[in-house]
Parts: structure tokens; C-alpha cells; sequence
């Protein structure tokens, strides 16, 4: 009895051993990822990332350091135009105006005490009573004093005006955006203490565009802008000569009539028309990353249905013609409709079972 139940165990176990073994054998559907020819390939049309902001943006600072006592401006609040938003401490100020004031009085005195002396020398000079040279002397003192005393009343007015450089005001009507200090800090001449935007329907996207596109996107052109869920005409009023350091080129392209949901800050989507003349209905496109070559030539992949949910790749040779903004005109051996593989192309062969990537 023994003996028959051990052989019943091992006889179970070779039975799942060999359903396991075949289990582990059987190669998985692979998914791929595909497009379909001639419905989602707009040859004249790329689309690019970008971001919103204000044609009139202006960024304020003071134009002198010192200790931020005032700070009257909130992040999105509104100003009107002259309205003070911060201020610098002020004391040093005032104690080096009122210095210079000090050294303005002190020179006007050494110019009427000179030119009284100047005049009684004059006087002596023109009676005999004085030398040729105390009469020159005379004359250059008070010369020295009067280039003096407007010396000092050109330092007093520099003085008068840093009263001005250590408050922001508001330069015209607008929204303060961004707030890049406190009060109690220790602001640096030119360094942004605000951000303004104004309230007009001036906004505009700003879109980093690659080299390999620049070239076909022309300022006054049209383009179409998707933002906040709403399409806005748009108009490009900048293109880039440079990169300026970074990676891609900017494009500014001014949003018409931009409803009052939009503002700055919000990330949109620009479809630009690259292509100058229109590409012909009945040319076929083909993604770059859709192609692969050998010996014979170049080829792809098309994929078509077998069985309910599984797709076999077939192997096509085609003959390739100019490279389009998007992908290679196909001359002959693709038609439209066609599915076709764009991703992984090296682990795929002729007759292989496949899935459609969704």
C-alpha cells in the first residue's frame, strides 16, 4: 500500500513538472508599438511645448542698496500706476543729504567772501594801491570758489536723488507676480524685488524650438495655441537668431484674443506649419523610426490581424523617397491603412505573433 500511494505522488509530480515545462516554453505575445499609415502623420505640422507669460512683463528693483523697511505689494495683488510698493531705511540718506546741504552753504560763503575780496582788490588795482598780481591772485580764488560751490550743489543734488532710488513705484497699472524679498532684508541695487505684469490681453507663449525646425518657422506666420483646455490663434512675432546658450531656439508668438481664464505661468501647446508648400493627398509617410535596411534594401514591418487579438509581422521592402518633416515619402510598398511597427524593430522577424501596443 505503501509503495503504491509513493508511486502515485511521483506520477502527480511528473504530470506537473511536464504542464510547468510546457507553461515556460510557450513564448508570450509580444505587444508593439505601431502607426498607422497615412492617419496620423501630418507631414506639415509639428507641435511644441511652451509657457505662457505677459507681453509687458517688467521686473523692478531699487537702485541702491539698503534695509527694506517698506514691502506694500502682495503676489497677485493689483497696483496702480505711481503707487508706492517698497522703500529702503533712509537714514543714511537723509544724514549725507543733510552734509551735502552743510557743504553747499560752506561754499556759497568762500564764493561771497572771494568775490567781495575780488572786488576791493579790483578797486586798489584800478587806483594804484594794488599789484597786477594780487589783483590775478584775487581773481583765481574767486574762480576756485565758484567751481567749488557748484561742485557742491551737484553732489547735493546726487544725494537728493537717492531718496528716489530707494523707493519702487508702480509704472503704470498692472498685477504684481512675483515677490523676491522681506522686510528687514538687505536688498542690492538692481536685484528684482518684484515682478509686474499689466492687466492687458497681452499674453504670450515662449516655445524652445530644435535646430532641425527653426528654419521653417517664420515670424507674422499664424499658428494655433492650446491652452487650458481652450485653442487660441496665435501669432509669432519673434524667432531667435541664436540659442543664446541653451539647447533650443525661442520663439515668442503673441495669443489674439486670449480669454480672461488664461494667464502667466500656464504651460501650453503650439502646432506650428512647417512645411511651405502642402504635402499631396495621395503622397504616404513613413516614421524615420518605422525604417530599418539590409542587404536588399530598406524595409518595415507591417503588421496584420490573425487571429481575434493577435496581429503577424510581415516583412516589406520599400522604395523610400524625400525626407519629410514627418518621415520618408513611401513611392511603393506600404498602402493607407497599413499597420505598421516603430519600436523594437530588432527583435522582431517575418511570421512572428505580436500585439498591438496600446
Amino acid at each position: 500500500m505503501k509503495l503504491y500511494k509513493a508511486a502515485l505522488i511521483i506520477l502527480l509530480f511528473s504530470f506537473s513538472a511536464c504542464s510547468d515545462t510546457e507553461k515556460a516554453t510557450k513564448d508570450p505575445i509580444k505587444p508593439v508599438k505601431y502607426v498607422i499609415i497615412g492617419n496620423n502623420n501630418d507631414a506639415g505640422t509639428k507641435t511644441f511645448n511652451g509657457l505662457s507669460k505677459s507681453g509687458s512683463e517688467t521686473k523692478l528693483s531699487f537702485r541702491s542698496s539698503g534695509l527694506i523697511v517698506l514691502l506694500d505689494a502682495k503676489n497677485g495683488e493689483k497696483v496702480r500706476k505711481g503707487q508706492v510698493l517698497a522703500r529702503l531705511d533712509q537714514k543714511d540718506i537723509s544724514l549725507s543729504y543733510d552734509k551735502a546741504k552743510a557743504s553747499v552753504r560752506s561754499a556759497e560763503s568762500q564764493l561771497e567772501l572771494s568775490k567781495s575780496n575780488l572786488d576791493r582788490i579790483k578797486e586798489l588795482y584800478q587806483s594804484n594801491s594794488a599789484s597786477l598780481s594780487d589783483y590775478e591772485q584775487a581773481k583765481n580764488n574767486y574762480s576756485s570758489a565758484q567751481a567749488n560751490y557748484e561742485n557742491s550743489v551737484k553732489s547735493m543734488n546726487i544725494q537728493s536723488s537717492q531718496f528716489e532710488y530707494a523707493v519702487i513705484k508702480a509704472p503704470m497699472d498692472g498685477i504684481i507676480t512675483e515677490v523676491n524679498a522681506d522686510v528687514n532684508e538687505v536688498a542690492q541695487a538692481g536685484s528684482p524685488i518684484f515682478i509686474m505684469n499689466s492687466e492687458g490681453d497681452d499674453l504670450e507663449i515662449t516655445v524652445g524650438v530644435p535646430e532641425s525646425y527653426i528654419s521653417k518657422i517664420q515670424e507674422g506666420k499664424s499658428v494655433q495655441v492650446s491652452i487650458n483646455n481652450t485653442s487660441v490663434e496665435g501669432l509669432i512675432t519673434e524667432v531667435a537668431f541664436s540659442t543664446g546658450g541653451s539647447l533650443t531656439y525661442s520663439v515668442i508668438v503673441k495669443l489674439i484674443n486670449p480669454s480672461s481664464d488664461l494667464r502667466p505661468g500656464m504651460p501650453a501647446e503650439v502646432l506650428f506649419a512647417l512645411d511651405s508648400e502642402k504635402t499631396s493627398s495621395s503622397q504616404i509617410l513613413i516614421p524615420v523610426k518605422g525604417v530599418s535596411n539590409d542587404v536588399n534594401g530598406d524595409f518595415v514591418f507591417v503588421l496584420k490581424k490573425d487571429k481575434q487579438e493577435s496581429y503577424q509581422v510581415h516583412k516589406m521592402y520599400v522604395e523610400l523617397g524625400e525626407l519629410k518633416s514627418g518621415g520618408f515619402v513611401v513611392k511603393s510598398g506600404l498602402n493607407k491603412g497599413d499597420l505598421v511597427a516603430i519600436a523594437g524593430l530588432r527583435t522582431l522577424h517575418d511570421g512572428m505573433s505580436v500585439k498591438l501596443l496600446k
